[in-house]
């Protein structure tokens, strides 16, 4: 279990750190994970925490990281609805 929360972790840490939408994307496809309810949740802890700590500029950019993911969620579960 504390592995799985490791390995979501740095598949976040990898994301964040993306500098194009192609890259960010590339990095969706290869780490799933990124999509799941439990990925959203650590968004929104390390968002929450990082507001706490004053860090409003880096909780903006991280809560547009968490947006982009949420429209890709979106988007394949329209098209698997859609199937």
């Amino acid at each position: 279990m504390e592995n799985q929360k490791s390995e979501l972790y740095q598949a976040i840490d990898i994301f964040i750190q993306t500098t194009t939408m192609e890259e960010a994307t590339e990095i969706i496809e290869q780490h799933q994970e990124l999509l799941t309810d439990k990925a959203d949740i650590a968004f929104s802890t390390i968002i929450h925490n990082a507001r706490q700590q004053g860090h409003e500029t880096t909780a903006q950019a991280l809560d547009e990281r968490r947006d982009f993911i949420r429209s890709i969620r979106e988007e394949k579960s329209a098209t698997f609805e859609s199937c």
